[in-house]
C-alpha cells in the first residue's frame, strides 16, 4: 500500500503554527509531507513550521528530520524556482 502523499504549499504570510501542525497531524496519520516554498519570505516560514513540527511531533515520541529539493512551479505563465522539502521519521 502506497502512502497518500500531501503537499502543503507556505507563502510569505503562512502562520507557522498551523503548518506545523497540520504536517504533525499528516505524518501521525500516515500521509506522506512535503512543503513548497517560493520566495524568501515562504522559505523563512516553511523552515520555522518545520522547527515547530520537530518540537510537536516529539512530545508525540516523532523523530521529524528532512530532506530537500528543487522543483520548477509554473506560476501566470512564469516559470519559478521553488524550494521543496520532504519530511520523514525515524
Amino acid at each position: 500500500m502506497t502512502k497518500e502523499k500531501i503537499n502543503l504549499r507556505v507563502a510569505g504570510r503562512s502562520r507557522v503554527d498551523s503548518v506545523a501542525g497540520s504536517c504533525v497531524k499528516n505524518i501521525e496519520e500516515g500521509k506522506s509531507v512535503s512543503l513548497t516554498a517560493i520566495g524568501a519570505g515562504a522559505v523563512n516560514q516553511m523552515i520555522k513550521s518545520i522547527t515547530i513540527a520537530r518540537s510537536m511531533g516529539a512530545s508525540s515520541g516523532l523523530d521529524i528530520y528532512f530532506t530537500t529539493g528543487f522543483a520548477t512551479e509554473v506560476i501566470n505563465g512564469e516559470e519559478k524556482t521553488a524550494l521543496k522539502v520532504f519530511l520523514h521519521t525515524r
